[in-house]
């Protein structure tokens, strides 16, 4: 398989940043050609932002996770405005709702106000976004319908086909990544993989998180994209060079190349 594009990798985070070498080398071996670096933090911008000048197969989104968003400050988010004008930078995310019952999870008004702040980043920069939803489909669907103005990728989506129709109302393409290769899995996500457009589909990893079914018990890496992509292909019943064409071609339409 050649011509894979990973939309969503956090390889300079801490777990795959020390080796990222390794991790860039074996995805090229996987026939990856580009990969989205998703950042969530000031660091890991910076880092991936510095990379991606060197390297052509890399573009960077960056912004400030749902969880974190007690530590980050009024002038963190100055800063980020900053990188988010970056040629470097072709997105902002991951931003977005969620309400999974963590030990220390954020109230849902701050996480809320942080989510429109960004929103109205993307909007002023006029990016893409990359949006986080976790068990919060009702909340992130009604804040993205009245403030969103830009198109984006609803990353790792999770939230069945219902909702996935008003997602790709708003302009939004849908991502797919190691969780759908999980058993037993959400059969309206089944569903959402086997019939969202395919002028609309993409394909990530999310590593080092959401390792495929096969390799589970590893860091996850760009290159156990070809599980996600050999699911993807089972269910919807297509080659994989037709699915690796069409989510090329959409991510390079998204990021307007």
């Amino acid at each position: 398989m050649r011509g894979i594009i990973d939309s969503h990798a956090h390889i300079c985070g801490d777990i795959l940043y020390p080796r990222w070498e390794e991790v860039i080398a074996g995805a090229k071996e996987a026939g990856i050609e580009k990969i989205m670096i998703v950042c969530t933090g000031l660091s890991e911008a910076e880092r991936a932002i510095e990379i991606a000048k060197k390297e052509s197969m890399f573009d960077v989104a960056c912004a400030f996770y749902p969880n974190d968003i007690l530590k980050v400050t009024d002038k963190d988010f100055i800063r980020l405005e900053e990188l988010v004008k970056r040629p470097q930078v072709k997105a902002v995310g991951e931003i977005g709702m969620d309400y999974f019952p963590y030990e220390k999870t954020v109230p849902a008004d701050i996480q809320r106000d942080a989510f429109i702040r960004q929103i109205e980043m993307a909007n002023n920069v006029n990016k893409p976004v990359l949006i986080h939803m976790r068990l919060a489909t009702k909340d992130t669907c009604r804040y993205m319908k009245e403030h969103l103005r830009v198109p984006g990728i609803m990353h790792c989506y999770s939230g069945g086909f219902e909702a996935m129709q008003e997602f790709l109302d708003m302009g939004m393409y849908i991502s797919f990544s190691g969780n759908i290769t999980f058993e037993p899995d959400d059969i309206s996500t089944q569903r959402a993989v086997r019939e969202v457009p395919l002028d609309r589909i993409l394909v990530e990893t999310d590593a080092p998180s959401l390792t495929p079914a096969p390799m589970q018990g590893r860091d996850n890496e760009p290159k156990y994209i070809t599980y996600v992509i050999e699911h993807i292909c089972r269910v919807r019943n297509i080659e994989k060079e037709d699915l690796i064409r069409a989510a090329g071609e959409n991510y390079r339409r998204l990021m307007g190349e």
